[in-house]
């Protein structure tokens, strides 16, 4: 087996290695970690999750890989079931409620959500919509089920719509929100690229932001920090990420149990200029 070698998927929807997304800085963030420590990173751009599964059996197959780092989980995601039958180490990036996984690097999406929300609430937004991710990841459910709890909570109408990651998708849930009869004061948009298409889509209508909707994005990118407005963002820090991944997937090879598992903090809101106080 090749010593040393990190293997990363990499699905074309949401890390592309052509830009200064979200993701390209966790990659980013993981390279600099190993490379630091002797260790090195193969990545592979991936389409579907049957191509992900075929890369996976194939770097199992060639022995190019000593453990893979795996994300983005559906419901009955048959990756940590394929990963233990070849016998291929790997790290999970997940969320809290997950168990199974002898290394991995966790976020709390739901408390996030919470926290999100009530910072947004006491700046007077009561009308706050939600842009997610693909329905069927888990983060995106956990997300998706402590916005409605939290809406319910205080007695706020939601207005959820589901987006792909992509640009494009996030100004068609713009357009949507603005058909309402009751608009949104303020957007979240769980990633990065879907905030800077929907904002790009309020620019073009003539809405202002943050004077008439403020837009709040769930990742951070240097596409966020240069915006005019700049993007106002979860304080997530990407290339962070990027070294608690690279940290765990090396304390698992060299079995040193106790930097396996890492936990992340809750992030707080970072108040650029897209995000206002209403009310």
């Amino acid at each position: 087996m090749a010593a040393g070698t990190i293997g990363m998927p990499v699905p074309r929807s949401m890390w592309s290695a052509s830009s200064e997304q979200f993701h390209t800085l966790v990659l980013r963030g993981v390279e600099e970690t190993a490379v630091a420590e002797g260790y090195s990173v193969l990545s592979a751009v991936v389409d579907t999750l049957e191509a992900e599964i075929a890369l996976i059996r194939r770097w199992a197959h060639q022995r190019l890989v000593d453990v893979v780092i795996l994300k983005d989980l559906c419901r009955d995601d048959p990756r940590p079931r394929l990963l233990r039958e070849l016998r291929m180490p790997f790290v999970l990036v997940g969320d809290v409620r997950q168990t199974g996984a002898e290394a991995a690097v966790l976020t709390d999406n739901s408390r996030s959500m919470h926290v999100l929300l009530e910072e947004l609430l006491a700046l007077g937004h009561h009308r706050i919509a939600h842009v997610g991710g693909p329905g069927e990841l888990l983060h995106s459910q956990w997300r998706l089920g402590a916005y409605a709890d939290f809406m319910a909570d205080h007695a706020l109408a939601p207005s959820y719509l589901e987006g792909d990651y992509g640009t494009a998708s996030g100004e068609r849930c713009v357009r949507a929100l603005l058909a309402l009869e009751e608009v949104p004061t303020v957007i979240v948009f769980d990633n990065d690229a879907m905030a800077i298409g929907g904002a790009d889509a309020l620019h073009r209508l003539g809405v202002d932001v943050p004077g008439d909707i403020s837009v709040v994005s769930w990742d951070d990118s240097l596409s966020c920090q240069t915006y005019d407005p700049p993007l106002a963002v979860l304080g997530h820090r990407a290339p962070q990420l990027g070294t608690e991944l690279g940290t765990a997937a090396i304390a698992l090879l060299a079995g040193d149990s106790e930097a396996m598992r890492r936990v992340a903090e809750i992030p707080r809101i970072v108040p650029r200029g897209s995000l206002a106080a209403t009310g």
